[in-house]
């Protein structure tokens, strides 16, 4: 595990006094600066991408998002026929880094430059000039083709074989130190230094177990579920952003997935728009439930990519800050290790801002239950997430008509049974049941991966 050594103490110290005089939020570190959004208007830059053999054409429908250092804020544009973009409101003065997406927003490849010591790259910069030198595109690494302009931060992420690829774009762990950059875990934009920026990582602190199974992802020696940090949170317009998968098994084995998106919203802002953006081999005829509220019908309807925050889309009360919609993929859709969607919030002021959320990198898998009557237990099956143990489980039951009469406490992975006690059910009635898989909470009550069972009979 990732350590900070003298300034650990002074972290809890700081915490134990923010959430002792109810200042938690004025606390929040994660993504950002200690002066937050402030202005977002900023200059439009262009400039183009080339491939390794020197060509523009070929990274046309590719994506590069610019990430903010400090705040976690992107700005993103779709390369063009000539691997060109010309991106609005980028704040050249704040530490940028590049991150590059194929046309199916999955990570590809990060920036990266050689620091002048030796193992380490350097990947934010900040620049005087409008127009970027071309950059080039090489496997996993982004590379100015000259420098005119462009000064690098200090900021330093590893490279121990010194092949300018940063580790984490080498293997899934990183090196199992801090990354001695001076910045506290908990608001360091690459906490491990693994030359991938929070908001693209997997497994934030480098410690081998990615963070939907991890209880203190960025390292800092609390519960993440018992503080307002990490690559989720944000201070400004918006508190935090929330991507829930939820994978139910069909009949035949086949896995059917929706997609719960939720971000919440700042006390006193209202935005003008909230919405998501993704790639279309993931959002393409994704549909959403209406509700008429004269007859309380639902009907499937398309999803026009936006959030609400009406009561009515698994966005809790209506203006409660939550914005939100759960959304149906189509059949055979489900998200993908390492793919992208961004959360773009626009003002009145018409000017928008942007927030990166990635899919992590685990593997899914069936889950399924079955029941003895004689026992009155029900056993869990399959691999809901893989190899992976480190997840809860729990068993809901439903009467005949559909209704959910049950709910169990949380059992953890590694046990494989459940005793339904005695008082649970009616001998004159019949019962189905599911077993629901979750990771642990990022936010709390809002894990990042959900697999249920296809349901089976109770008798």
């Amino acid at each position: 595990m990732i350590r900070v050594e003298v300034d650990a103490l002074k972290l809890l110290l700081i915490m134990a006094v923010c959430a002792g005089l109810g200042l938690l939020s004025a606390c929040r570190g994660g993504t950002s600066s200690e002066s937050g959004e402030g202005s977002v208007t900023g200059t439009t830059l262009t400039g183009v991408f080339k491939s390794s053999a020197g060509s523009q054409s070929e990274m046309a429908s590719w994506v590069v998002a610019f990430v903010e250092r400090d705040t976690g804020i992107v700005k993103v544009g779709v390369l063009g026929s000539l691997g060109n973009y010309s991106i609005e409101d980028i704040r050249i003065s704040q530490p940028q880094t590049m991150v590059l997406l194929d046309p199916q927003y999955r990570v590809s490849a990060v920036l990266a430059t050689p620091g002048e010591t030796a193992g380490t790259v350097l990947q934010y910069f900040t620049t005087t000039s409008l127009s970027l030198p071309s950059v080039v595109h090489q496997g996993p690494i982004l590379k100015f083709s000259e420098l005119s302009g462009i000064s690098w931060t200090t900021n330093v992420a590893t490279d121990t074989d010194g092949d300018s690829i940063p580790d984490g774009l080498e293997t899934q762990t990183a090196l199992a130190d801090t990354d001695g950059d001076t910045i506290l875990n908990s608001s360091d934009s690459d906490l491990d230094g693994d030359g991938i920026a929070n908001w693209f990582d997997s497994d934030d602190d480098g410690d081998g177990t990615f963070d939907p199974f991890d209880t203190d992802a960025n390292d800092d020696g609390l519960l993440d579920i018992t503080q307002a940090v990490g690559d989720l949170y944000f201070t400004g317009s918006v508190e935090f952003i929330s991507v829930q998968a939820i994978q139910d098994v069909q009949s035949d084995g086949s896995l059917s997935s929706e997609v719960l998106f939720t971000l919440k919203v700042a006390e006193g802002y209202l935005p003008a728009s909230t919405e998501v953006r993704g790639p279309s081999v993931l959002l393409d005829g994704a549909t959403v439930t209406s509700t008429d509220l004269a007859t309380g019908n639902e009907t499937a309807v398309a999803w026009d990519g936006l959030l609400v925050d009406d009561g009515l889309s698994e966005d809790g009360a209506a203006s409660d800050l939550v914005y939100a919609r759960k959304v149906s993929l189509t059949l055979g859709t489900n998200p993908k290790a390492s793919q992208v969607v961004f959360f773009d919030v626009t003002g009145d002021d018409g000017s928008t801002v942007s927030y990166a959320y990635t899919f992590p990198a685990l593997i899914t898998g069936v889950v399924a239950g079955s029941y003895d009557a004689a026992t009155r237990v029900i056993t869990k099956t399959g691999t809901p997430f893989g190899t992976e143990e480190n997840y809860i489980w729990s068993v809901s039951i439903f009467d005949a008509t559909g209704i959910k009469v049950y709910s169990s406490e949380s059992l953890a992975g590694p046990v494989d049974t459940f005793t339904v006690p005695e008082t649970i059910l009616d001998d004159s009635q019949t019962y189905t049941a599911k077993v629901v898989a979750n990771t642990f909470d990022r936010i709390n009550s809002f894990p990042t991966w959900t697999v249920r069972s296809a349901s089976f009979s109770i008798q």
